[in-house]
């Protein structure tokens, strides 16, 4: 009856990230067999499964969190925390557009400076930031393409306004990871270049 206990209890700690259990499975296994002889195996079964579900999240989380994000993500961030701060100043008199921008202004600041210090040394490739213009190019060509058609217009229709605001924030968001990749770009090379 141990034997099959144990057995089984080992295919729960199959849940466990890979490193971990390597590091931990064979001790734990052995620390649930002594359980097993010194206890009842109800009570040793009850307290294990509760402590599975407690830490397998746990590790696996802390597994990920091991691994510091790509270059991307805080790129991304950077741009939607300057977008949000766009979009509350241009629309400063409206209380739903700073209701809604003012929080996500803040908080996506807050996480891209956390982001940023998470990922220090600036170590983004140069290939992703080399095409900086390509991103501020086509924001800066959406909002042309907008300017000119609402102007040639005159009154959008009706239908037409929410996908119009879509593509202005997106002429915007396109415009500001080109100017964070640009500047990105412009600091890789000085690191680069610097004597070291």
């Amino acid at each position: 009856m141990t034997g099959t206990a144990v057995a089984a209890y080992r295919a729960f700690l199959r849940l466990y990230p890979r490193e971990f259990r390597d590091e931990y499975g064979v001790d734990m296994a052995l620390l649930f067999a002594h359980q097993l002889r010194d206890e009842p195996p109800g009570r040793v079964w009850a307290r294990s499964l509760v402590d599975l579900a407690r830490t397998i999240p746990t590790r696996h989380l802390e597994a990920h969190m091991k691994h510091a994000p790509g270059p991307g993500l805080p790129l991304t961030v950077t741009a939607l925390s300057v977008t949000a701060v766009a979009v509350a100043i241009i629309g400063g008199t409206d209380r739903g557009v700073l209701v809604v921008a003012l929080p996500v202004a803040v908080l996506s600041t807050l996480f891209a400076v956390s982001l940023w210090h998470d990922t220090r040394p600036v170590a983004v490739p140069h290939d992703t930031t080399a095409r900086w213009w390509k991103y501020l190019a086509g924001g800066a060509g959406l909002l042309i393409a907008l300017i000119v058609t609402t102007t040639a217009t005159g009154e959008l229709p009706e239908g037409l306004w929410l996908p119009t605001m879509a593509a202005f924030l997106l002429a915007i968001v396109l415009t500001v990871i080109g100017v964070v990749l640009a500047l990105a770009h412009v600091a890789a090379g000085r690191q680069r270049n610097a004597p070291g």
